[in-house]
């Protein structure tokens, strides 16, 4: 069986996993790469550990950003896993790198979501290679 069919057969977190180096991205935010169940924890996990700083609604502060908006200009045309690596080493702000890479999907799962793109079947892998392989699309 050629590659390209192997991809296909496969649910698009596990084909994320395969797809090869170099290769166009396997999935993008436009096609549902996270799943609610997934959000809803990120929503917990936010409260505490992002709430304090970016507020209940992630509408920011003077001094810290919204995570709607403008966040999503500013983190689009990119992946997935630059987002999720720059949450992995800076935040949260008073104990940078301290949640687990799971943690830290499910909290890009429901950043995903607070800025209107789709949920899919399967969660947001926790892996930074399958996640650069996530286009963040614009809405």
């Amino acid at each position: 069986m050629s590659r390209l069919v192997a991809l296909v057969c496969l649910p698009p977190a596990l084909a994320l996993a395969v797809a090869a180096p170099g290769q166009r991205p396997a999935a993008s935010t436009a096609t549902g790469v996270y799943s609610e169940a997934q959000a809803a924890q990120g929503a917990m996990l936010y409260k505490d550990a992002c709430a304090a700083c970016h507020g209940e609604t992630l509408a920011g502060t003077y001094e810290i950003p919204a995570l709607t908006g403008r966040f999503l200009r500013n983190w689009s045309n990119g992946s997935v896993g630059t987002l999720f690596d720059y949450i992995g080493r800076a935040m949260p702000q008073m104990a940078p790198g301290s949640l687990t890479p799971e943690d830290n999907a499910r909290i890009v799962a429901y950043l995903l979501k607070a800025n209107g793109m789709p949920a899919g079947a399967q969660p947001l892998p926790a892996d930074q290679g399958a996640l650069d392989r996530i286009a963040f699309a614009p809405r």
